[in-house]
């Protein structure tokens, strides 16, 4: 059955006032004419007239023609085939996939079911046959297929979804929700062992994203084993050399084992860290006996300028703690009364080979203009800026650098109390706050002991973010505490208090006096934080240029993506990015394209398995403007073979949360009375509809100019005035 309906913009009652207007403009300019012309005619005219006008203002309204057209379909059936990886592992004697195919064989005989079928693994896609399945997928994603096939419900008469997998997704949601909202009636066949093998396997590794050259990193293993009692050596390897080693005992009765490697990397750039299993040979799998991950590796030698105001704890303990770090050189200036500094006068040299200026109670209302201009003409750099206020600060001679500030004063008083820091809630993950193996973060922070304050206000500005502010007597107020600013070419940190030794004198020191030993040295460790906050390169955040993946499949497109903005954060579209893929025979150079928005995006050929890394530069008016550097490698994604068996509570959930039915591999013979069963498995009246936009087709256009042509062709034939 079909029908039509016909909308417009604006009002139909507007439009038929305006059609009547324009049909009594049309009499009242011909109720006389010159020379006088037959009624025939003049009503000829008159027509004509009021047609062109009527398609013109009709065409103003913006008519959409909607055709909606329905019909009977009979239900349908999509059958979701797990095309991953995982399915080539052997249980028992057969291969997953050889399960998958056999299933697939005795579901050909289901005469009365319609049905299509689709893999999934990444991603999902219609197969036009099951022979064609490569099971290469490196990556199950459950959630993705089920929201696939939900949208296309909505085009076809789908009312049941066949699933055949081993339930095991290693990316994506867990599919539990998605299956509930579907709607949808779920007949899933599981395909594997529900008894673990004989394994070995190494989960993926857990370790920092960045890390510093000198500066030992943590690197979290877990090994899931079953069925062995021996010992094992774990290998930890930094580029595919051997850095590490452990000894691992096996049991049992045990399945699960965590152990920690450190590793000080030696030197800077992206490193791929590796762990190894020894591996066995009545394993079922021994893809799974390695994990990798990547790691960003940043020198860590150090450059700091510190201007103080005075002499004062707070310098003292500060530079302690930074001189404490490996290949750090600090440079401190101590003003005297007066304009003049302790041993020697900064110089633009001094400041010239600084890495990151810290103030200490500083500017002084001493300290001169010229000082001042010459670290502001720093900052201006990008450089990144500590700012700790203390009693000796001058906020009015801050106003040369303000622009630099992530806050701006207000007024200033020397009257000085006691305030703690009230962390926002936003900003409890910061790598600011982090306080390594403990999950109470805030409340660690909240109980130190309370610094100073003076009676400073001021107002944080519209890029920067206010991570705490005062809170004093326990009473949360409004004024910031400590501010960040973090721009495109610069970082700044402010804690508008001053008296942070307290927090090591007052807390862990008092502490330790009284016998505890696990005490954690807050100062050293904000301290710490902050500097790593500060100096994490900025010219990466202008310039980023990275593969899709850092694990592609054998026979993979390699996707890049990079984005490039100007210093004001606004995206450029008209640099010319490139990407160097260093290869065994050379370099592969790959041209990213603007896809918009400071975007650029290029695809290359499939590589060799490998490891590689490659160097993407950002070019503007023919100038390096920006670089960034990475590594991926190309092979199998171990993932996929960590769960060796079925899945078979998260399937039965499936099937019994949607009012389906899970059925093992050889099993499944009632599916089909199943399906039909159900009392949603039945035809239904479908309706499409298409909207056609009339005034934006040229026809009306046309019909109008024909007239309004006719009736001037009329006039003047008839030699009208």
């Amino acid at each position: 059955m079909n029908s039509y309906a016909l909308g417009l913009t604006g009002s139909w009652f507007l439009l038929g006032l305006l059609l009547t207007l324009a049909l009594i403009a049309a009499l009242f300019f011909y109720r006389h004419t010159i020379p006088p012309i037959l009624p025939s005619k003049k009503n000829i005219l008159i027509l004509l007239r009021t047609l062109g006008l009527w398609l013109i203002l009709f065409a103003m309204f913006e008519p959409i023609l909607t055709l909606i057209s329905s019909k009977n379909e009979a239900p349908k059936a999509i059958v979701l085939i797990d095309d991953s990886r995982s399915m080539t592992i052997e249980s028992g004697n057969l291969k997953r996939n050889d399960e998958v195919r056999n299933f697939l064989e005795s579901f050909s005989t289901f005469r009365n079911i319609e049905h299509f079928f689709a893999s999934f693994a990444e991603k999902t896609f219609i197969t036009t046959s099951p022979q064609s399945l490569q099971f290469k997928g490196d990556a199950t994603d459950i959630s993705q297929a089920l929201r696939w096939a939900n949208a296309r419900s909505r085009e076809e008469n789908i009312r049941a979804l066949v699933m055949v997998t081993d339930g095991n997704f290693t990316t994506g949601n867990n599919p539990l929700y998605d299956a509930e909202q579907m709607g949808l009636p779920l007949y899933i066949v599981g395909v594997g062992d529900t008894i673990e093998p004989k394994d070995i396997a190494v989960q993926p590794i857990v370790t920092n994203d960045y890390g510093y050259v000198g500066k030992s990193v943590p690197v979290a293993v877990s090994i899931k084993s079953t069925g062995y009692d021996k010992l094992v050596d774990v290998v930890l390897f930094d580029n595919n050399k051997e850095i590490n080693r452990q000894t691992l005992r096996l049991s049992q009765s045990q399945k699960n084992y965590s152990l920690q490697f450190s590793y000080q990397p030696t030197e800077k750039g992206t490193r791929k860290l590796t762990v190894s299993v020894q591996s066995q040979d009545d394993e079922l799998t021994q893809k799974n006996n390695t994990s990798s991950e990547f790691i960003s590796i940043i020198d860590f030698k150090r450059k700091t300028v510190i201007f103080a105001g005075a002499p004062s704890s707070d310098v003292s303990f500060i530079r302690r703690i930074l001189e404490e770090e490996q290949g750090s050189e600090i440079k401190l200036f101590i003003q005297k009364q007066g304009a003049q500094f302790y041993d020697k006068q900064p110089d633009a040299t001094s400041l010239a080979n600084a890495q990151t200026i810290i103030f200490i109670g500083f500017p002084h209302t001493t300290t001169s203009p010229q000082i001042l201009s010459l670290i502001a003409k720093e900052l201006e750099k990008g450089k990144p800026l500590l700012f700790i206020a203390g009693l000796t600060t001058d906020y009015n001679r801050l106003k040369s650098i303000e622009q630099y500030l992530p806050f701006s004063v207000l007024s200033s008083r020397q009257q000085e109390f006691l305030v703690t820091a009230d962390i926002k809630p936003s900003a409890t993950a910061s790598s600011i706050f982090q306080i390594p193996e403990t999950d109470y973060q805030t409340d660690i922070w909240t109980q130190l002991p309370p610094i100073y304050k003076t009676e400073t206000f001021v107002k944080a500005k519209p890029d920067a973010q206010i991570l705490a502010t005062a809170m004093m007597n326990g009473v949360p107020l409004s004024e910031p505490l400590i501010l960040t600013k973090n721009t495109q070419n610069s970082k700044v940190l402010a804690i508008l208090g001053y008296g942070l030794y307290r927090w090591k004198l007052l807390g862990q020191a008092a502490d330790i006096s009284k016998g505890k030993t696990d005490v954690i040295d807050v100062l050293n460790t904000f301290v710490t934080n902050s500097m790593q906050w500060l100096t994490i390169d900025n010219d990466k955040k202008r310039v980023t240029i990275r593969a899709m993946k850092r694990q592609f499949s054998t026979g993979e497109r390699i996707e890049f993506i990079g984005q490039v903005y100007d210093p004001a954060l606004s995206p450029m579209d008209k640099a010319y990015v490139e990407v160097n893929i260093k290869v065994s025979n050379g370099i592969k150079k790959a041209i990213l394209q603007s896809i918009g928005n400071g975007q650029y995006a290029a695809t290359t050929e499939p590589l060799p398995v490998g490891d590689y890394s490659f160097t993407g530069s950002a070019y503007v008016s023919n100038e390096l403007y920006g670089s960034d550097e990475g590594r991926f490698s190309i092979g199998e994604n171990p993932a996929e073979y960590h769960s060796l068996t079925m899945n078979k509570q998260l399937l039965t959930d499936l099937a019994k949360r949607t009012g389906g039915k899970f059925y093992l591999s050889g099993e499944s013979d009632a599916m089909e009375t199943d399906i039909k069963k159900h009392p949603q498995f039945m035809t239904n009246t479908v309706q499409h509809s298409d909207e056609i936009p009339i005034w934006n087709a040229l026809i009306l256009l046309g019909l109008a100019l024909l007239c309004f042509s006719m009736e001037w062709f009329i006039r003047t034939r008839s030699r009208l005035v």
